[in-house]
């Protein structure tokens, strides 16, 4: 399915790109870059959660799956360039939200597409990548949903750099007001435990 255009101001459109894709041709990005006001301003990426730092979890997921990783992070910039990735930090808009994010670690990535996923997830499927790019013949841009929720990750062309930029220059940070704007495909997932967010400090603990 689709998601709907429910709003009405929207963000501008991206020209449809070419669809032709190998895994081998994805970059990733994984977007540390928040306030973690939801875990006592602390940097959620940089937590431990059974016995490993998140983003570590969230490394290993990944990394078999993409051909290459920026990390998108705003403080402890040395910690995460550890784990011997780029880092890039939203030097035009800091602490902006995910769309910031994006935008500035989009001219990092080595290929046109790129699968985007949170610091804090620590269970991804390891054929995530291989589920989306199943339906990238479907649409231009693609996004998990989880019990009619959507999630931030999605698998999208770097094309869309420009109608990222653009949102942030008119002060529109909303994902969801991007994705439908530009015709998302929302992907329904239903393994709850793989895509489950580590929002707070007692989830750290289970």
């Amino acid at each position: 399915m689709h998601i709907e255009h429910a709003r009405s101001q929207k963000s501008p459109k991206c020209p449809a790109p070419s669809l032709n894709m190998r895994q081998s041709d994805i970059s990733c990005i994984i977007l540390a870059g928040g306030k973690g006001r939801r875990v006592r301003g602390m940097d959620k990426g940089l937590l431990e959660y059974r016995d490993r730092l998140l983003i570590e979890h969230v490394i290993d997921r990944i990394a078999p799956q993409v051909d290459d990783i920026i990390i998108s992070a705003n403080r402890n910039l040395e910690a995460y360039r550890s784990f011997g990735y780029p880092v890039v930090s939203d030097s035009a808009y800091p602490f902006q939200g995910p769309l910031s994010g994006i935008s500035s670690t989009l001219p990092h990535c080595r290929h046109q597409w790129a699968l985007v996923v949170p610091c804090d997830m620590p269970a991804l499927p390891d054929d995530l990548v291989a589920m989306m790019r199943k339906h990238t013949r479907q649409s231009k841009l693609i996004a998990v949903c989880m019990q009619n929720r959507l999630q931030l990750i999605l698998l999208m062309h770097c094309t869309f750099a420009s109608t990222i930029h653009a949102c942030l220059a008119h002060n529109q940070l909303s994902v969801m007001d991007w994705l439908v704007a530009n015709e998302a495909f929302v992907l329904s997932m239903d393994n709850e435990n793989n895509f489950r967010n580590i929002n707070t400090m007692d989830q750290l603990l289970k």
